[in-house]
């Protein structure tokens, strides 16, 4: 299955904001969300990937026929103290 993350999106902007505020690339937020622990938030329905020191709260979409996950980034967060 392919991975495509959506930085043009509008969300995204707080995101790039976010992942440059803390030295995190965009390679970095892939790894996140290809081989961090997944949860999905209760209140907003958003996926979160725990990865390392930070997460990734994003919105994600399956298309079927070519096989794409469409990921849309929301934010970045630290997990240190």
């Amino acid at each position: 299955m392919k991975l495509k993350i959506n930085w043009d999106h509008k969300r995204a902007k707080h995101a790039i904001e976010r992942m440059t505020l803390r030295g995190i690339s965009a390679g970095d937020v892939e790894d996140a969300i290809l081989k961090g622990k997944k949860v999905i938030q209760k209140d907003t329905r958003l996926s979160e990937s725990f990865f390392r020191y930070y997460s990734v709260v994003y919105d994600e979409y399956f298309i079927k026929v070519p096989q794409i996950r469409r990921i849309y980034p929301v934010t970045v967060k630290f997990l240190g103290g």
